[in-house]
């Protein structure tokens, strides 16, 4: 297991009141919580990077076929969005 490092991050009260019950609600600590979103996150930049290799060498995804996807396997649909360039 990698080791720890204590960070200072500033957060709108709003996200870190929600990461607490979140906490709280899971017994988790908030450290614990926060740890296990960013992980998350950058699994999901792994997979949207991966994803983009795929568009390039496949051609781009058609969204109605995204939208049929979605349905048949219960997960929510969530069309594109303007991503800037921050990484």
């Amino acid at each position: 297991m990698s080791r720890t490092e204590r960070v200072t991050v500033s957060l709108p009260a709003e996200v870190r009141q929600a990461t607490q019950r979140v906490a709280e609600a899971s017994g988790m600590p908030f450290s614990a919580v926060v740890n296990e979103a960013l992980a998350a996150w950058l699994r999901t930049r792994l997979v949207d990077a991966w994803l983009a290799e795929h568009q390039l060498a496949h051609g781009a995804f058609d969204e109605e076929v995204l939208r049929q996807l979605a349905v048949e396997t219960g997960v929510p649909y969530a069309p594109p969005i303007f991503r800037g360039t921050a990484a």
